[in-house]
């Protein structure tokens, strides 16, 4: 998506009353990722204040739309329902200034009415001003214990010589009321309001634009831009989406993001999970290609959750992870046993190897998309990428739910039946990984051991990753400070330690507990790991 050669920025400005009439006949509109009205009475007042005594207001920036340009969705200004201009008119759309100009339509319509309540419009209330004669200051209506019509004057009826002269009439205003109310309508109706507009500008251009001048600090993303750009009432892509967050939340325990959604649909759509990519989706195409998109999620998440025991987002170790098997899922919808092996052990590889934890995440992304072709065709994930995880990263690494390799660790360890280290039972997986619970991971050598017997006062030392392991918190009560010299003879099934330290991937020689050599064990159990993640996904 290139920027438009012929891009133009035009400094003009606009009369209040013209601008109020652009607005009413649909000519401005704000574009759906702008965000609600949020001026408070006070800022209503103190703007008209400063026009009333012609004093700078900012200029308002517009971007002018032509035909092939407009966004199919936009916010009502000020909450009034406001016509659509025919196709072969363009449209202006307010990229910064939407408090100003919807506080004067507020202020001044005449001949609109209130648009249906959504969280994205103000209380009509806010609008309601009069200007006081006597004290020749404004003031909202809901300050008013009662509304003298010779004394206050409604400024939904200043801009109108016809409205005016009808108040005056039926009020008998006196003529120095008159000329008040005269001159207080001149000066809002030659106050020029500068005027900076924008045309042949591509969306993603206007974006990096609203980017850089929106005053509140609110970066614009693709999902706001895709809102406004692409979708109609009948398919709002905000409401889908967040439908879908919601049931996959609800039903699977898989808290995702509207970005990532994007970046799936896009993955299936256009090959590329770039904002461009994003961007350039045909609304059609999408609303066509939808509720397959949310079966192929669906398949995934299933997938991660009955044969990689990944019973929640939580232990995903890269969300990115979902957007590639997704992938593969919409494209092989029913993959052969060889498929599958070569799928999960391309997950074993990536997650163990942090592909994600680095930078480029979209061009890793991209990467991951051609992988999948690949391993739909046949190719095995060995074949295309190996196993670069280290004694020594495993051994330096810190526990923490945080970490993408943490994660990583305990979703393998969840693979072989992990049993409780006193009570010899087998670890309830579905429910620790469905949920995560930090009671239900402790230490092998006890946090007070090392810290008191060992004298270990780096906490990061003591928290090491491998020397984590699934246990359940009245287990970890009953080890307590024991050191594993004695809390293995005494607490430990003798009669099941072999199958204990086996299936939670620990050194089965058990002369490094006896003796407590916690760096051996390090090293020990950092080989036991990657030869195992080996094993697994070999030639596969």
């Amino acid at each position: 998506m290139t920027e438009k050669s012929n891009a133009e920025l035009d400094v003009t400005s606009i009369r209040v009353q013209k601008l109020v009439e652009k607005i009413e006949n649909g000519a401005i509109k704000i574009p759906e990722f702008q965000r609600g009205y949020v001026w408070k009475s006070q800022q209503v007042i103190e703007l008209l204040e400063s026009i009333a005594k012609n004093y700078p207001v900012g200029s308002i920036l517009l971007w002018e739309a032509e035909k092939g340009e407009k966004l199919q969705s936009s916010r009502h200004i000020a909450g009034i329902d406001l016509p659509n201009v025919p196709d072969k008119y363009p449209v202006q759309y307010c990229l910064d200034g939407q408090q100003r100009i919807s506080t004067l339509f507020g202020v001044f319509w005449q001949h609109a009415n209130s648009a249906f309540s959504s969280q994205y419009n103000p209380e009509q209330g806010v609008f309601e001003v009069y200007y006081d004669l006597d004290d020749e200051c404004f003031v909202h209506a809901h300050e008013l214990d009662n509304i003298d019509n010779n004394r206050h004057f409604y400024l939904r009826d200043l801009l109108s010589n016809e409205k005016q002269i009808d108040v005056f009439m039926t009020h008998n205003y006196q003529k120095d009321q008159m000329k008040k109310v005269s001159q207080l309508a001149s000066k809002f109706l030659n106050y020029e309001m500068p005027i900076i507009q924008i045309s042949n500008r591509a969306i993603h251009e206007v974006g990096v634009i609203f980017e850089r001048i929106n005053n509140t600090g609110v970066k614009l993303n693709t999902m706001d831009l895709m809102t406004a750009w692409t979708w109609d009432e009948e398919f709002h892509l905000r409401d889908v989406i967040d439908d879908l967050l919601d049931e996959l939340e609800a039903h699977c325990a898989f808290k995702l993001d509207s970005t990532l959604i994007l970046q799936i649909t896009s993955s299936i759509i256009h090959d590329s999970t770039s904002s461009q990519s994003i961007l350039s989706i045909n609304p059609t195409v999408f609303k066509d290609n939808w509720l397959s998109i949310c079966t192929a999620i669906k398949q995934a998440i299933d997938h991660l959750s009955t044969d990689l025991l990944c019973k929640s987002g939580k232990f995903l170790p890269n969300k990115q992870l979902l957007c590639s098997m997704t992938y593969f899922f919409y494209k092989c919808p029913k993959p052969s046993s060889k498929q599958v092996d070569a799928l999960n052990a391309w997950f074993w590889i990536t997650s163990f190897n942090r592909k994600y934890d680095g930078g480029n995440t979209t061009q890793k992304m991209d990467h991951d998309l051609v992988i999948m072709n690949r391993l739909i065709a046949g190719d095995k994930a060995t074949s295309l990428d190996s196993l670069k995880i280290t004694e020594e990263i495993l051994m330096k690494s810190v526990f923490s739910i945080r970490s993408s390799l943490t994660r990583t660790v305990l979703l393998f360890q969840a693979q072989y039946s992990p049993m409780d280290l006193i009570s010899g039972r087998k670890i309830n997986i579905g429910k620790v990984l469905s949920n995560y619970n930090r009671s239900e991971f402790h230490h092998i050598f006890p946090d007070a051991f090392l810290r008191n017997t060992l004298n270990v006062s780096d906490k990061n030392e003591r928290y090491r990753l491998l020397n984590f392991c699934f246990l359940s918190s009245a287990s970890n009560k009953k080890i307590s400070a024991k050191p594993p010299s004695e809390y293995f003879k005494t607490l430990v099934p003798q009669h099941k330690v072999t199958d204990i330290v086996n299936s939670n991937l620990m050194p089965n020689k058990l002369s490094i507990y006896a003796g407590d050599q916690i760096n051996n064990f390090m090293r020990q159990r950092a080989k036991l790991i990657i030869s195992t993640v080996s094993a697994t996904v070999k030639n596969k």
